[in-house]
C-alpha cells in the first residue's frame, strides 16, 4: 500500500494521457522481462549481464508525445509531475540541460537499494516530453545497458548516466 501511494503522482499522469490521440503509453512487466532473457544476437557475456538486469526489475513505464498537433495546452512532464510527488522521498541524480529541452534523473531508495528510477525529458515543445518510470532493484551501473539492448523511444538518455 505504501508503495502504491508513493508512485499515486507517476501512475497519475499514466493514467491522464493514456490512450488519447497524441500520446503512446507503454508498460512493460516482469513477465515481459524475462521473454528478452532468450534475445538472439548477442554474446554469452552480453546475455549474462543483461539477464542480470532484467532480474530484478518488477516494470518500465514509458509515457511520451508523439505528436503535438493534438494538443490543446502547452504541456510540461516535469512541472505536472513535481506538483505531486513527495520530493523528500527522491534523490536527484543529475539533470542535463539543453538548448531545447531539459533532463531529470530522480531515484527513489529503500534500505540503501534504488528502488525506482525516474527519467523526465520536458522541453519548450510538447513532443519533447517524456516519462520513464523503472521499479525493481536498479543497479545504475547496469541501467543504461537497458538502453541499448531494449531499443525504446526514450531510454536513449539512460546512456547520460552511464557516460557520468
Amino acid at each position: 500500500m505504501l508503495l502504491l501511494a508513493q508512485n499515486a503522482p507517476v501512475d497519475k499522469l499514466f493514467d491522464k494521457y493514456a490512450g488519447k490521440d497524441g500520446f503512446t503509453t507503454v508498460y512493460i512487466t516482469k513477465y515481459m522481462f524475462q521473454m528478452f532473457r532468450n534475445t538472439e544476437g548477442m554474446d554469452s557475456k552480453e546475455m549474462d549481464e543483461f539477464s542480470q538486469v532484467l532480474g530484478k526489475l518488477n516494470s518500465i513505464k514509458i509515457l511520451a508525445v508523439e505528436d503535438e498537433s493534438y494538443l490543446q495546452e502547452d504541456l510540461n512532464f516535469y512541472d505536472e509531475i513535481m506538483k505531486e510527488l513527495p520530493r523528500e522521498k527522491y534523490n536527484e541524480l543529475m539533470v542535463v540541460k539543453e538548448k531545447d529541452s531539459d533532463v531529470v534523473f530522480l531515484a527513489r531508495e529503500e534500505k540503501g537499494v534504488i528502488v525506482e528510477l525516474l527519467l523526465i525529458v520536458s522541453g519548450e515543445n510538447a513532443a519533447d516530453n517524456v516519462l520513464i518510470s523503472i521499479q525493481g532493484e536498479i543497479d545504475l551501473k547496469n541501467i543504461a545497458k537497458l538502453s541499448k539492448g531494449m531499443g525504446i523511444n526514450g531510454f536513449e538518455n539512460l546512456e547520460e548516466l552511464e557516460d557520468k
